[in-house]
């Protein structure tokens, strides 16, 4: 209960409802001797500035407006409470007759509340919220400047990578260049040596004696070409009649696979000695 009404306006708006305020210290009330837990409700003001302490079900609770939620507060801690409230101030005022009924008060009846953490003032609330605030931005600037830093170690990374790669495609491009070199010399050096076998006439146009030189020698290769064509039919017939005079075995098919075989091994034979004469010219040039 908080307002800033004076303390007649506040009795009269509960005699409506049947209640009274009495003064908590005054002397008439401290007659009586009452144990606080055995009243219903209190209500309390520092200046301007009203709330209520209240028992629901079998629990009191400080209903104070400038915490963030219902403050539990022990039988034992009551009295305490209390006078701390005088110490600082506070008039407190004890609420005498039938409250109205009330949700939370029937639902108190049968539980009980157990608080784990103490409500907080909302100034302090806010104090902390503030604080919170400013630590987390601290924290994410100094995530933001790590990310940062990782971000920089990373675009490294890739530097590195693309400075290796590029040394290995020089080096392969120096290796390349270098097979070429070689390839190139060495076929230099094969067309030197090419040029060196080549025998050297003695000008540049040959003369009327080679001439007549090679035409001889090309005459006398065409002449034994002929002769030898000339001669193979013999010869071939030769072998033929020899392969099948030799032959008397019954298997006639058997005698005709060998005169093959012979006829064709002797023309392997000429046209080999026809390679090798036509080789002996042209070492002889």
């Amino acid at each position: 209960m908080e307002s800033i009404f004076h303390e007649k306006v506040i009795s009269n708006a509960l005699k409506v409802w049947g209640l009274e305020l009495i003064l908590f210290n005054s002397p008439e009330y401290q007659r009586l001797r009452i144990d606080p837990i055995n009243e219903r409700s209190f209500i309390c003001n520092y200046k301007e500035h009203w709330f209520t302490v209240r028992k629901l079900g079998k629990q009191w609770f400080n209903l104070n407006s400038l915490l963030t939620g219902p403050e539990l507060i022990s039988d034992t801690y009551l009295a305490l409470f209390l006078a701390q409230l005088q110490q600082e101030g506070y008039s407190i005022f004890v609420v005498k007759g039938d409250l109205p009924d009330c949700e939370a008060d029937q639902l108190l009846q049968m539980i009980r509340v157990q608080q784990m953490h103490r409500p907080k003032l909302i100034g302090e609330e806010l104090a902390q919220l503030k604080e919170q605030r400013v630590q987390k931005t601290g924290l994410e600037r100094v995530l933001e400047v790590n990310d940062g830093t990782g971000v920089l170690d990373e675009d490294e990374e890739d530097f590195q990578r693309a400075l290796a790669l590029s040394r290995q495609e020089i080096d392969m491009e120096d290796e390349e260049a270098d097979l070429r070199r070689a390839i190139q010399l060495s076929m230099q050096g094969t067309s030197r040596n090419r040029c060196q076998d080549i025998p050297q006439t003695s000008g540049s146009h040959p003369t009327s004696e080679e001439l007549r030189k090679r035409r001889e020698a090309y005459f006398e290769k065409q002449q034994q070409q002929q002769q030898q064509q000339q001669a193979l039919p013999g010869q071939l017939t030769h072998l033929c009649e020899k392969s099948s005079t030799s032959s008397e075995a019954p298997d006639r098919d058997l005698g005709d696979s060998m005169s093959e075989e012979d006829m064709l091994q002797a023309a392997v034979t000429m046209s080999l000695e026809t390679v090798r004469s036509n080789l002996k010219t042209e070492g002889k040039k």
